[in-house]
């Protein structure tokens, strides 16, 4: 590109020279256009597999942070829960989104890390899908296969939310639940561990399944088809998702300015209308939610 700018100005100069006129102009918009690219920045965001919901918000925040920041946001998509976190801890992106703050505490303490939570996204209750002529988990019959997340923290989330719904009880006092912690089961139901982006698949061999909203669009589920939703109360705060950095992140003043425009960006009123509008109301703004 420089090269390109630097042969533009030669010709320029040399087609003024030659109808006798001063080359002034082309220099300052030259020098102004060096100016400009040294003030960008461009900021890695590692994401999950973008559906359209994710498309349109992060459309609408790097819009925001170009306009206001000079911000370029480059996304770095991952295909399971895994991934972006160690990514963000090796220096391979410069923040992430999404997780809730659960999953980020669990990952710290796993791997001795201690990446920050910088900034409140969105809570999406748990729901339960089922391909099957169920109209509520009532009606979940003895015996029932339910697939559920395999990653710790999911995987406890989705056992508290089985046991709110009345079909199972769990030890009292445990932090991360496994089907081990189960201490009742009058229907008998079988437990099916799954990866978070498999489970909508596993509604064809399963009798119900939970299934994470940013995969429910891409498995041709509706959100209000569920026959169970996980209720939203003071406890679900570590719930809430956020945009997590690296635990120097206020160090590179450059970065972390960016990173503050790209929060202002997310917390705009044209995304709250963007989560209300894809996810039909089952996702929440939460970084100006009241839990009660």
């Amino acid at each position: 590109m420089e090269n390109t700018l630097k042969k533009t100005a030669y010709v320029s100069l040399t087609v003024l020279a030659a109808s006798g006129l001063a080359f002034i102009a082309p220099a300052v918009s030259q020098t102004n256009t060096a100016d400009a690219k040294a003030k960008a920045i461009t900021i890695k965001v590692g994401v999950m597999t973008m559906n359209d919901e994710d498309k349109a918000e992060w459309k609408v925040i790097s819009q925001y942070a170009k306009k206001h920041g000079n911000v370029k946001l480059r996304f770095v998509q991952f295909t399971d829960y895994s991934q972006p976190n160690r990514a963000l801890a090796d220096g391979d992106i410069d923040i992430n989104a999404f997780q809730h703050y659960y999953f980020l505490d669990n990952w710290n303490k796993e791997n001795n890390a201690n990446l920050k939570p910088i900034a409140k996204t969105v809570i999406a209750p748990l729901r339960l899908y089922t391909k099957k002529n169920y109209k509520s988990v009532k009606d979940l019959p003895k015996n029932a296969q339910i697939a559920i997340p395999n990653d710790a923290t999911n995987e406890g989330r989705s056992l508290v939310a089985l046991q709110t719904a009345g079909l199972i009880k769990l030890k009292k006092g445990v932090k991360l639940a496994t089907p081990s912690d189960i201490t009742s089961n009058p229907k008998n139901i079988k437990i099916v561990l799954v990866e978070a982006s498999q489970t909508a698949r596993s509604l064809g061999s399963v009798d119900a399944a939970f299934v994470n909203n940013t995969f429910v669009p891409a498995a041709g589920l509706k959100f209000n088809s569920a026959i169970y939703v996980e209720p939203v109360n003071k406890a679900s705060r570590k719930w809430i998702n956020v945009i997590a950095a690296r635990p120097n992140y206020k160090q590179n003043k450059s970065k972390y300015a960016a990173y503050k425009e790209i929060i202002k960006g997310y917390h705009e009123k044209k995304i709250k209308r963007l989560i209300k509008k894809y996810s039909g109301g089952t996702s929440l703004a939460a970084w100006d939610i009241k839990l009660k």
